[in-house]
């Protein structure tokens, strides 16, 4: 028997996460970031996207509720720039990031899909301020000088702009080669604003 979307999500154990799909031309176009900054280990290109909240494992009672809230989301279609490339640094190693211009539309939806989380199952708001990135790498080790030179001399890259029509629910499955991330539910947002 093929599952429905509702029926695969509704396993127990899922991880989720919301977030927007990348364009295939700008994830044509960080992937160039490959050529020349070598020997790392990258972000495949199809899980390539710009997280709005990452929820984890909920209870299955749960994603319904939390479902029928996104939906409830009546958000603004907007454009989006990807531009320049950053590195944030962690305990053993860090992140190189794409950025993301931090856009009012953008800002506003996060800001809905967080408020839509808390009241469907009270996932905590994030309190840190947004800082719209798409990670590229997760580095191992601790960030050497040359490689803060490279990102450093390409903090102004420009890899594109597109038209965000609409945000996605996303099922993060744990694999021994990487994560694979499934879409579970379309979002569209209003494109007249466009």
């Amino acid at each position: 028997m093929k599952e429905t979307p509702d029926a695969v999500c509704q396993k127990p154990g899922d991880r989720l996460f919301v977030a927007v799909e990348l364009s295939e031309e700008i994830k044509v176009r960080l992937l160039n970031v490959r050529t020349f900054i070598p020997g790392l280990k990258w972000t495949p290109n199809a899980n390539l996207h710009l997280t709005l909240h990452f929820i984890g494992q909920i209870p299955q009672d749960s994603v319904a509720l939390l479902r029928q809230s996104l939906r409830r989301i009546k958000g603004d279609a907007f454009r989006l720039n990807v531009v320049g490339l950053g590195l944030f640094r962690q305990r053993a190693g860090g992140i190189l990031w794409a950025g993301i211009t931090k856009e009012p539309a953008l800002i506003k939806l996060k800001h809905q899909v967080d408020e839509a989380l808390w009241g469907a199952i009270e996932l905590s708001l994030d309190e840190k301020d947004y800082s719209p990135h798409v990670t590229l790498s997760r580095l191992k080790k601790p960030i050497s000088p040359p490689l803060k030179s490279l990102v450093q001399e390409n903090a102004a890259a420009h890899f594109g702009t597109m038209d965000v029509t609409d945000f996605v629910l996303f099922r993060s499955l744990l694999r021994p080669a990487g994560a694979i991330h499934e879409p579970v539910e379309r979002h569209r947002l209003n494109v007249k604003a466009l």
